[in-house]
């Protein structure tokens, strides 16, 4: 049976109050009715990595929970369960970019994708093999601001479509598009940078 209209309105709003009461059936209906649909959202944007986008589904569900008093049911319950998984995508994400500034944990750039950023300039595989350039590049990512640090990583690193970014960083394509070019010059730049300096 569907469920459409005003029906699932009325539906979806005794469901939220049943929630709101604690009610453990309701928990597990809920849980049962979106976690699918959220589970392939998630794993389309994790590298459809399974474990991981089995911990962000639960993270949803219970920041959910947490903040029921938040949902006024302007909206549908999947609508609003799906902003919360996108923002979950979206930590997850910034925790990674930020993650390589602790000790050697910078994801590496390859020639190939240096080259990408660079704009198809010739990259030398040899000389980036060596740590000192390695190293080079992991200190230009690091010395770039936040949403260039992460829309790099996305883009490169995750091989991420723009579209797919755009709603991670909650940016129009065009946008991301833009921030992408001004983050690529400003690692070119920092490149140059470094390597005048040594």
């Amino acid at each position: 049976m569907t469920i459409s209209g005003s029906t699932s309105q009325s539906y979806e709003t005794k469901l939220v109050e049943k929630l709101r009461s604690g009610d453990s059936a309701a928990i597990e209906e809920v849980y049962n009715l979106y976690r699918n649909r959220l589970y392939s959202l998630v794993l389309k944007q994790v590298d459809r990595d399974e474990a991981i986008a089995e911990d962000l589904v639960h993270e949803v569900f219970l920041a959910a929970l947490r903040s029921l008093d938040k949902f006024r049911g302007d909206s549908q319950l999947y609508t609003w369960l799906r902003s919360i998984a996108l923002h979950k995508i979206n930590d997850f994400y910034r925790h990674q970019a930020r993650e390589p500034k602790a000790e050697n944990s910078f994801p590496d750039f390859d020639a190939l994708e240096l080259e990408r950023i660079r704009g198809n300039e010739p990259a030398t595989f040899t000389v980036l093999e060596s740590e000192e350039v390695r190293q080079s590049v992991h200190q230009a990512l690091a010395d770039l601001p936040q949403d260039y640090q992460e829309v790099l990583v996305l883009k490169y690193i995750k091989d991420m479509p723009v579209l797919a970014i755009s709603q991670i960083m909650g940016r129009s394509p065009k946008s991301v598009e833009g921030l992408l070019s001004r983050a690529r010059k400003a690692m070119r730049d920092n490149l140059g940078n470094n390597n005048h300096e040594s």
